[in-house]
């Protein structure tokens, strides 16, 4: 084998350069893996535009993690489970000794991987061989939209709405209608992003030139009860208060509030978020996804009136990795319409500026057998 190896290595803002670096030398508890697909991810575009240190990105390092890869070399007392020629998903926050500080410094964008104290289901997921690798690509990023979807353990007849049609949205509704949900829908601006939510099988809501509100209670419902009164019932001094109140706070006694029972965000657009937020049904549960640059300011009332419950969701499990793989090698949604465009891995630097316009791709992959 050759001991040298092509990188992607990250310099500085909008400054990444294909270059040679020595192959990782493994010792008896590591495996070294060959790269076969490897997903570019909003942090390396982040890293790209704006600087790698806050993404865990450093001059001169390798970088990249959504990868899925071969085993080419495999020490004496690695697992038997492990074998040479295996196609296998790398955790990346496990991949190293270092753990998430190296996350984001794997390597996907590399030739090859050293993966160290190979552990099964720990830091790797054996494959199946016939497995679609470009599908294969998409498992990390999946499991993160997905860990962030089921962690409200939604029901199949509960109706679930995913902010956002990104990768991690997109993510997120192949997950919970691969599990059963049988309503899931998905709010975006963009018509071609929520094209591809329709093909996972999600209604959608186009905001551009849709009301929220209004499509809600369409697709699912509105809540019954709440303080209903026939104005008739009032006396007139009291009326006139009411009205003058109403029209004071903007409210809107008629308006419906639609029977949503969890919200997934992956959106990061905080008047869409506090929108439905405000309008949310009793009981309604909120998982953050999307990485916010600032604070979310959401209505203090409706925490009490409406018993609200909020919560954030940060990477994945073994549980939630496992179901994606099922979900990708059983075709339970067809994900690969979330890849836009593929690049050779020597085309690297074009392919991280391709990525990073979000108005043309959501997902870019480098392909490293074209």
């Amino acid at each position: 084998m050759n001991k040298m190896m092509k990188c992607a290595i990250y310099h500085g803002i909008e400054d990444v350069r294909m270059e040679e670096r020595p192959i990782p030398e493994i010792t008896s508890k590591d495996v070294l893996v060959k790269i076969l697909r490897a997903g570019i991810c909003g942090s390396d575009t982040g890293s790209y535009l704006h600087g790698g240190e806050p993404y865990g990105v450093f001059k001169g390092q390798e970088f990249g993690h959504e990868m899925v890869a071969k085993i080419v070399e495999r020490g004496s007392d690695v697992p038997e489970c492990f074998q040479v020629g295996d196609i296998v998903f790398v955790d990346p926050m496990r991949a190293s000794k270092m753990g998430s500080f190296k996350a984001d410094m794997t390597g996907a964008f590399s030739e090859y991987v050293r993966v160290e104290n190979a552990e099964l289901h720990v830091n790797l997921y054996p494959l199946n061989q016939d497995i679609d690798l470009d599908a294969a690509a998409l498992i990390e990023p999946i499991s993160v939209g997905t860990q962030g979807a089921l962690c409200m353990q939604p029901k199949e007849n509960e109706n679930v709405v995913v902010l956002g049609a990104g990768t991690i949205g997109l993510g997120a509704t192949a997950g919970l209608i691969a599990s059963g949900v049988k309503n899931v829908i998905v709010v975006d601006r963009v018509a071609w992003r929520l094209e591809k939510a329709k093909e996972l099988g999600a209604k959608i809501i186009n905001t551009e030139h849709e009301d929220l509100n209004e499509k809600l209670v369409e697709y699912c419902g509105a809540v019954k009860g709440g303080a209903n009164f026939n104005p008739a019932d009032l006396s007139p001094d009291l009326l006139e208060q009411v009205i003058a109140f109403i029209k004071k706070a903007q409210l809107a006694l008629d308006k419906k509030v639609p029977d949503v029972h969890y919200y997934v965000d992956a959106a990061g657009a905080t008047p869409l978020l506090q929108q439905c937020f405000t309008s949310g049904a009793p009981h309604s549960e909120y998982s953050i996804v999307a990485v916010y640059g600032k604070d979310i300011p959401l209505n203090g009332s409706t925490f009490i009136t409406n018993e609200a419950k909020v919560r954030g969701s940060k990477g994945y499990n073994t549980e939630t990795i496992l179901k994606v793989i099922d979900l990708i090698q059983q075709k339970k949604a067809p994900v690969k319409t979330i890849i836009t465009k593929k690049f050779a891995h020597k085309d690297f630097p074009q392919a991280i500026k391709e990525a990073c316009d979000a108005t043309q791709n959501i997902k870019v992959i480098i392909d490293y057998e074209m």
